[in-house]
């Protein structure tokens, strides 16, 4: 930890786990390295999946386990998680995201999770492409037959954003760079207490 984030009154070696979509992209490594600089400068250690090094040439079952094994021993690892929010494959988080968020709450770990855009719950799902609404009794129902009923002032299912803010956490309106400034004020300013391990 630099001597920087001590000045400044930050923990020391605080770590957080970097949770999202991100390592699905072509240049996953890269932008592993550029979220772990990021992490650097404003105090922390940043636990990528990517960090685990598994040979993903096998595609066998026991591939995902290594992968699965790797991605939870980091979340156990860490003080934080920290996942991207924003809509992936659908109008939804990513769904491996939003099992490590369980996961750390469960643990007992706060989380804080950063959205570009804040649009209700409701209202992502409405707007996205291909799905069909018709009324029915003045509830929208989809085409699969569900009721869009998940309208409570969150912007992500409530089971994710309850867990952030139950847990210590947030979710933050903005970029990665815009969360890990948030955590960092917050631990500053004692809004966020990490429990000792």
């Amino acid at each position: 930890m630099s001597a920087w984030s001590e000045t400044i009154g930050l923990p020391t070696e605080v770590k957080l786990y970097l949770a999202g979509p991100e390592v699905f992209l072509p240049d996953a490594t890269d932008h592993a390295q550029v979220q772990r600089a990021l992490c650097i400068l404003y105090g922390f250690i940043g636990l990528h999946p990517m960090d685990n090094n598994v040979d993903v040439s096998d595609i066998s079952y026991n591939t995902a386990v290594r992968i699965y094994r790797g991605d939870i021993r980091q979340i156990h690892e860490c003080d934080i998680v920290v996942a991207n929010c924003n809509s992936f494959r659908g109008a939804l988080i990513d769904d491996g995201t939003a099992y490590e968020l369980g996961f750390g709450n469960a643990l007992g770990k706060p989380s804080y999770g950063y959205i570009s855009t804040l649009d209700s719950y409701n209202l992502r799902i409405h707007k996205f492409p291909g799905t069909y609404f018709s009324q029915d009794v003045n509830a929208y129902v989809d085409r699969d037959g569900y009721v869009l009923v998940d309208d409570f002032g969150t912007f992500i299912n409530l089971m994710m954003q309850c867990g952030m803010t139950e847990h210590g956490g947030r979710l933050i309106h903005g970029s990665f760079k815009d969360c890990l400034k948030a955590i960092q004020e917050d631990l500053i300013m004692g809004a966020l207490v990490l429990s000792s391990k």
